[in-house]
């Protein structure tokens, strides 16, 4: 995994959603463990809006969870 793409992921995704510093580096710590998850959660980001529905919003709520 490249950090440089985890860290803009992470920079994109709190500035997106509003996310305490908490609530990072509860996500960094899942998608640092492991690339798969990473690159899930990325791919899912960058296309997350179809039409007016937002997709990422409850990937986010379970990655909080």
């Amino acid at each position: 995994m490249n950090l440089g793409h985890l860290n803009l992921a992470l920079k994109m995704i709190q500035e997106a959603y509003k996310l305490s510093d908490t609530q990072v580096l509860i996500i960094s710590r899942r998608l640092m463990a492991d690339d798969r998850e990473f690159e899930r959660v990325w791919t899912h980001f960058k296309n997350r809006r179809t039409g007016k529905v937002d997709s990422f919003a409850q990937l986010l709520s379970e990655l909080l969870n």
